[in-house]
């Protein structure tokens, strides 16, 4: 292809997890320097996530590939396997018999050999990419594992890798004992602009042997806004933009070889028709008919607000179509565009004009795409699955995930609005509202929902477990806040807190552990007065919401 034109000796920007190619951002090293460390230090548990496509594999591999001659490695990548099948591909990789069909008898035969490298002075790793898919039940059993130990050390050290779902499940409260054996947690970052200049550059001039100048200012500037500083997304538009460049025989990716580059991958798949075929004029014709009749006949408009703070509470002032066209309204909209405006529209409630753009369109994955897309709204995600009792209590404008009939990929649209028999769903290039019945809804509705929100005094981490101690800090000054006053305004995580969070938890009906994550922090901050923050229950809809919040103690 373009490899001689460019005089690379081989395409620089292929989706392969080529140590080769590492380029080491800072997020990258840090992971490194804490994975080192923890495995020089014997820790049992660690912890590595981060979003699809920002280089967790090609880390893994290098981590291993440096690793000293005195440490047996097993590496498990994407392992969807249950406790008996994880066990023998353990087993298999450490090269021990790994053909039993009784997880005692494997693990009797892992004991003994990890027994025999220790007395050698010998360490066990054990490596487990993807680990997001891994079941419950699977991770229980490689808890267990952890438990093979002699007096003075683990005799197996387990590293978790995968997606940031993975933080979700060994945050559940099944995997308590779990989550308190991890010593060490980090989360991989997508590269700064000026990381994602290097990163091209050090792939280029490592396929090119030498120093070489490609890609110009404005080519780097646009790729960095298209993928957001996701390596994968680098990769993917850099390809294209040199693919297109050759096929131009221009020795350099411009801004303009990089933004046609762009435009060929946000259309793709995307059919190209006439633009005045008779089916259309006609079609044109009707929906102009349509239009004068609804105007000429439209009911007088309603009230658009009943307060100065209206427009951080879901209303709007468009028009609101009938449930009857429900499943034709979601068949109009275009799958991956659902998203940008499903969020744009939830944005604006919180109060700001989104800084998401279209160029984010390209990653496949809908849970990674909002979470990087609200992060420039300075949002963040929340993953729901099929929990409306959930939402309901959480009481925030939230995006759900909708398969029409006949379909190939879901449609995404912001609910707004909740009153009980009728959901107010709004979305679509046009920002269309429309009220269906709660049942008519469901019936589309996949399950899966994100809800926006925002972390407003930076109350970072899952407190006590993961946060720094300013944000312990942070959550008992608005505990004090909202009513608590036998809080101390310290930075300890004290019994006298938790027990209060646990009180708020049972409350509000939310998980109840002690532990302020994300469903808690949208709790409190729900409670606290003054904070402009969007809802979809309001209390003129049910009179028991009116003490949605906490009471003052």
């Amino acid at each position: 292809m373009y490899s001689e034109f460019f005089g690379f000796k081989e395409r620089p920007f292929q989706l392969v997890p080529n140590p080769g190619y590492l380029f080491s951002s800072r997020s990258h090293e840090e992971a490194i320097a804490h994975l080192n460390y923890a495995v020089s230090h014997g820790d049992g548990f660690v912890e590595i996530s981060g979003e699809v496509g920002t280089g967790k594999t090609t880390l893994c591999r290098v981590f291993l590939k440096n690793l000293d001659k005195n440490t047996e490695v097993a590496y498990i990548f994407n392992p969807r396997l249950d406790a008996l099948e994880l066990l023998q591909a353990i087993n298999a990789e450490f090269g021990i018999p790994a053909k039993a069909a009784k997880i005692k008898d494997l693990i009797d035969t892992l004991n003994t050999f990890l027994l025999e490298i220790k007395s050698q002075g010998k360490n066990a790793l054990l490596l487990v990419d993807e680990a997001q898919n891994l079941d419950k039940d699977v991770l229980e059993q490689l808890r267990l594992l952890s438990n093979l130990e002699t007096n003075t050390g683990k005799l197996l050290q387990i590293i978790l890798v995968g997606q940031p779902e993975l933080q979700k499940v060994l945050d559940s409260h099944e995997l308590r004992q779990l989550r308190q054996r991890i010593t060490l947690r980090w989360c991989l970052t997508p590269l700064s602009f000026k990381e994602t200049e290097a990163y091209i550059r050090h792939r280029v001039n490592i396929a090119a042997g030498q120093n070489s100048e490609i890609f110009t200012g404005p080519a780097y500037r646009l790729i960095y806004k298209y993928s957001g500083g996701i390596p994968r997304l680098v990769n993917i538009v850099c390809d294209r933009a040199l693919l297109t460049a050759y096929g131009f025989n221009r020795p350099k990716v411009t801004g303009a070889i990089t933004r046609q580059a762009i435009r060929e991958l946000t259309s793709r798949g995307e059919p190209v028709t006439p633009f005045f075929s008779k089916k259309k004029l006609l079609a044109g014709f009707a929906v102009l008919l349509i239009l004068i009749l609804a105007y000429v006949f439209r009911p007088p408009a309603a009230p658009y607000a009943r307060g100065g703070d209206e427009p951080l509470r879901g209303r709007t002032n468009t028009a609101i179509k009938t449930a009857a066209s429900f499943e034709d309204f979601l068949g109009n909209l275009n799958g991956r565009a659902s998203r940008f405006f499903a969020l744009k529209t939830i944005a604006f409630l919180w109060g700001t004009v989104s800084q998401a753009d279209r160029f984010l369109d390209d990653i496949d994955e809908s849970g990674a795409f909002f979470k990087l897309a609200a992060a420039r709204d300075n949002l963040r995600i929340l993953d729901v699955s099929h929990n409306l009792d959930l939402i309901k209590r959480l009481n925030l404008p939230v995006i759900l995930e909708f398969m029409p009939p006949g379909a190939l990929s879901p449609r995404y649209l912001a609910l707004i609005e909740n009153s009980g028999d009728r959901m107010v769903l709004k979305g679509g290039e046009k920002e269309k509202t429309i009220s269906v019945p709660a049942a008519k809804m469901r019936s589309y509705w996949t399950g899966e929902a994100y809800i926006p929100w925002r972390n407003f005094f930076n109350c970072n981490g899952d407190v006590p477990i993961s946060a720094p101690k300013e944000s312990v800090f942070t959550l008992k000054m608005l505990l004090l806040d909202i009513g608590f006053k036998d809080i101390k305004p310290d930075y300890d995580y004290d019994d006298a807190t938790k027990e209060t969070i646990i009180q708020i938890q049972e409350k509000h009906g939310i998980k109840v552990d002690g532990i302020v994550g994300a469903q808690t922090k949208i709790v409190i901050y729900n409670a606290k007065k003054g904070l402009k923050i969007p809802h979809i229950i309001f209390p003129d809809h049910s009179p028991a919401d009116k003490n949605r919040g906490i009471e003052e103690h």
